[in-house]
């Protein structure tokens, strides 16, 4: 049962960087607080081999794990290019339902490339009720998805980059997975880490996303970094479930959309946030998609 403890404590720890974003960074260039907290991951990352000895599977890297966390990597950084390119073009009601449905993408790889693991070796009951589960879930995001003023569309290719946006997005669990094989999860994440911060700080160069930095406040750093400990916090964790031998991967890609419950729940205490009817069902369906995933997990 440790995978699922440490896939709940990921999907915390997601949440808590969306509230702390949303607390004290919000004049922040958004590619400039990534390309931070990429460095704060690496850190936590450097600790953790250093605490566990993981470094010593150094030398057991194949090809293969350098290939896929590469990978992981790469498509984590299309993604997000990808996804700020189609809300630049597109409004954000559109372009969101899209990027949130990569998890069905991801699923579908999942069950292609682990099939007995993902289905219970096959079982008909298993596929039922993954399905099922999946429309849930996707039901539930989109009627979560909040609704913006119709703004006039500038092109139509917000909808490649949307798409672009969420396939790269659903290739990153599975590369990871495939990346992590025979090595320390530790260990995998510090070097697929190492590649999304050489990527996000070209972005961050490219497009000058750095200027202004000096007049950020010791309260916005603060929270930056806090943030950014949570995200080294969510990815370790996830990362660690996924290595697990036997762990259903859909159920630990699943239970991280639990985040979205906790973000809600975070942002009414302390935001006081309200929220309509619409989105409370929206979340009632994807919380009940994913308990279906992780009883039927167990």
């Amino acid at each position: 049962m440790i995978w699922l403890l440490l896939a709940l404590l990921a999907a915390f720890f997601t949440s808590m960087t969306t509230i702390l974003a949303k607390i004290g960074i919000k004049d922040v260039n958004s590619n400039f607080a990534t390309f931070f907290r990429t460095i704060i991951v690496i850190l936590c990352s450097v600790i953790l081999c250093f605490i566990t000895g993981a470094f010593q599977d150094f030398y057991k890297l194949t090809f293969t794990n350098w290939i896929f966390l590469i990978l992981s990597g790469i498509s984590t950084g299309l993604s997000w290019i990808c996804y700020y390119q189609a809300l630049k073009l597109g409004n954000i009601n559109k372009v969101a339902p899209i990027d949130k449905s990569s998890f069905i993408l991801t699923t579908i790889l999942f069950i292609i490339f682990f099939f007995d693991t993902t289905t219970n070796n096959g079982d008909i009951l298993t596929i039922v009720f993954l399905i099922i589960s999946m429309v849930l879930m996707l039901i539930g995001t989109l009627l979560m998805v909040g609704k913006t003023s119709d703004n006039e569309i500038k092109s139509k290719r917000w909808l490649i980059f949307a798409i672009l946006s969420s396939v790269f997005a659903s290739f990153v669990s599975l590369f990871v997975k495939l990346g992590l094989n025979g090595i320390s999860s530790n260990l995998g994440t510090l070097i697929r880490t190492i590649i999304v911060f050489i990527f996000s700080g070209f972005i961050v160069l490219i497009r000058k996303d750095y200027v202004g930095v000096k007049n950020v406040n010791k309260k916005s750093w603060l929270f930056l970094i806090l943030s950014g400990l949570s995200t080294g916090g969510a990815w370790l964790c996830e990362y660690a479930s996924l290595n697990i031998d036997g762990v259903n991967p859909v159920a630990v890609s699943s239970i991280g959309k639990l985040s979205i419950l906790l973000t809600m729940l975070f942002s009414f205490i302390f935001l006081k946030e309200k929220f309509n009817k619409k989105s409370i069902v929206g979340l009632s369906l994807l919380t009940l998609g994913i308990i279906l995933i992780i009883v039927f997990s167990l």
